[in-house]
């Protein structure tokens, strides 16, 4: 079982603060897993990469140095998403 944890306004945005996400395979990916839970099309752009301002993490490591909406997600894994911060 995977977590995935999102912070901030994408709290709100979403109505939940963690999701627990069942993985089969050894080779899903991180898009695969956003689809799952409805937020590829927030979170990555066309050519699956992070949008900018977000920040991805697959157990404390940024998800752009893994390859993006590419990387492999495991069993146990932790996903942290912060969306754009703002301020003014």
């Amino acid at each position: 079982m995977t977590i995935i944890e999102v912070y901030g306004p994408l709290r709100e945005r979403l109505g939940w603060s963690k999701k627990q996400v069942h993985i089969t395979s050894d080779k899903t990916t991180l898009a695969r897993i956003l689809e799952e839970v409805g937020l590829k099309e927030i979170i990555l752009d066309e050519r699956e990469q992070i949008r900018e301002g977000y920040i991805v993490l697959i157990n404390g490591i940024h998800a752009q140095f893994k390859g993006h909406g590419k990387a492999i997600v495991r069993n146990k894994d932790t996903i942290s998403i912060f969306p754009p911060g703002g301020g003014g």
